[in-house]
C-alpha cells in the first residue's frame, strides 16, 4: 500500500512503544491478556525478547536467502535487548539484505514490523492492567497498510488461507485514509486505496481501525453490512 513512514521514524516509535511495554508489564507481570487469552503480561515480554532476538539475528547476518537461527542471550535484560535491537537497525543502511518471510528482503522492513508489532502489543499489555491509549494517528494509518502487505498477503503458518467471500471498507476518521479490500476470481486479496462500498465496512479512527484489523475488538468503530463478513475480515491475520 501507499504509506510508508521513515525508517529513524518507525525505530523511534519502537523504543518509546517498547520501553513503555516493559513498564506496563513490569506493574503486572500476571495480568491476562484478553486478545491472547493464554498470555500473561510475563508472556507478552518473552515474546517480544523472542521477535528482538529473531531481528537481530537476521540483521547482523545480511543472508537474503536463508533464515538465520536467533542465539541471543537469556541474562540479557528486555530494555538492554531493545536498545540493542533499535541501534544496530538505525546503524544498518535501510537497504541491506537481510532474510525476512515476504519478498522485501531488506532492513527496512524489519523497522517497519518492529514498530508495527510493538504498538499493538503495548495496547495489549495496557489493556491487561486496566487502561490503554490510542496508536498514534500517522502510525496507526501506516499499520493498516504494513497489515495489509504483511499479515495478509504473507503467512509464516499458512499461505492457503482462504479470504472472505465478501468485501470490506474501512474509513479512517481522523484523516483521509479509505482502504477497500476484496477478491479477485481466484480468491487472491486486492486491496485498494479508494472510497468504495463495500459488503461490510467499518468508520472510526486510524487506531481502532488497526486495532480491529488484529482482533483486539472494535473499539469505538461503526459499523455497516454484514457483521459476520467483518469479524471474517478481522479474524485473518496471523
Amino acid at each position: 500500500m501507499e504509506t510508508r513512514l521513515d525508517h529513524n521514524t518507525y525505530l523511534d516509535h519502537a523504543l518509546s512503544d517498547g520501553h513503555a511495554l516493559l513498564t506496563a508489564c513490569a506493574t503486572a507481570p500476571t495480568a491476562q491478556l484478553s486478545a491472547c487469552p493464554d498470555w500473561h503480561n510475563t508472556d507478552l515480554v518473552q515474546h517480544l525478547v523472542d521477535v528482538w532476538n529473531f531481528f537481530v539475528a537476521q540483521v547482523e547476518a545480511q543472508n537474503p536467502e536463508t533464515l538465520t537461527k536467533p542465539l541471543g542471550d537469556p541474562e540479557e535484560p528486555a530494555s538492554d535487548l531493545l536498545e540493542r535491537a533499535i541501534k544496530l537497525i538505525r546503524s544498518t543502511e535501510p537497504e541491506t539484505p537481510a532474510w525476512n518471510w515476504t519478498m522485501d528482503r531488506q532492513v527496512s522492513w524489519f523497522a517497519r514490523r518492529l514498530a508495527h508489532e510493538t504498538s499493538i502489543h503495548l495496547w495489549d499489555a495496557q489493556e491487561a492492567i486496566g487502561f490503554t491509549n490510542p496508536i498514534e494517528s500517522n502510525l496507526a494509518v501506516d499499520g493498516i497498510c504494513e497489515f495489509i502487505d504483511v499479515a495478509l498477503r504473507y503467512s509464516l503458518r499458512d499461505n492457503s488461507r482462504i479470504f472472505p467471500a465478501g468485501s470490506l471498507h474501512l474509513h479512517q476518521t481522523d484523516g483521509d485514509g479509505e482502504w477497500l479490500l476484496t477478491t479477485d476470481t481466484k480468491g487472491n486479496l486486492i486491496a485498494k486505496n479508494e472510497h468504495a462500498k463495500g459488503d461490510a465496512a467499518a468508520r472510526g479512527s486510524a487506531s481502532d481501525l488497526i486495532l480491529f484489523m488484529w482482533g483486539r475488538g472494535r473499539g469505538e468503530l461503526e459499523w455497516f453490512g454484514e457483521e459476520t463478513l467483518l469479524e471474517a475480515w478481522s479474524s485473518m491475520g496471523p
